[in-house]
């Protein structure tokens, strides 16, 4: 799973993860049962190496954990589109994205894309990375980012295939274009588990 895309788990579950490592150092390890009804979206076709640039995509299916103690693991609709681009020449200085469409298997096309507003332009931004550690020394770097999520664009957990079209501005205010074409299939998980076998696949 992409680093981004495990965030937007990660994200809902940190306070409570926080919290729990706390008590787990004086209780042992959490209990509780989750009722887990969870969707993830799956590329059918592995990634191949890029020849240009272009934003990697995902499906964030709004995956929540309810409380410590037990209780729900839920991916709850509408679902949004995560993209992300690391820029590591600081090459760009925004990313537009001009066509936007939905196309589940059954051949319906998802008609919240059809009422978006575009172009949506994301503009880069540097944040500090964590490359290694040498000798106990953690060494950071600066990287120029392109990431986001254009929400509620899927409101069906049914396989479907992604097209989307755009470009990357640059500095000088010339435009590569990109333009992706991609199929998801679905999983769906229905099922009960302990709490430590929620947390651990976090």
């Amino acid at each position: 799973m992409r680093l981004l895309e495990r965030a937007a788990i990660v994200l809902a579950v940190v306070p409570l993860f926080a919290t729990m490592q706390s008590c787990s150092n004086m209780m042992g390890p959490p209990s509780g049962t989750y009722k887990v009804d969870t969707v993830r979206f799956v590329p059918s076709n592995p990634k191949t190496a890029a020849t240009d640039p272009a934003p990697s995509i995902w499906i964030n299916t709004n995956t929540e954990l309810s409380s410590l103690s037990g209780g729900t693991l839920q991916s709850k609709l509408p679902y949004g589109l995560a993209f992300d681009y690391t820029d590591n020449d600081e090459s760009f200085q925004n990313a537009e994205f001009t066509s936007l469409k939905v196309i589940y298997d059954d051949g319906s096309v998802e008609a919240a894309t059809t009422k978006l507003k575009l172009p949506l332009r994301t503009a880069a931004r540097q944040i500090e990375s964590v490359n290694s550690v040498t000798g106990g020394r953690i060494v950071k770097s600066n990287v120029w980012v392109i990431s986001g999520e254009i929400p509620d664009v899927v409101t069906r957990p049914k396989p479907l295939t992604l097209q989307m079209e755009g470009h990357f501005t640059k500095h000088d205010g010339s435009k590569v274009p990109f333009a992706i074409d991609e199929h998801f299939d679905v999983e769906i998980e229905n099922s009960t588990q302990s709490a430590v076998e929620v947390l651990q696949d976090k």
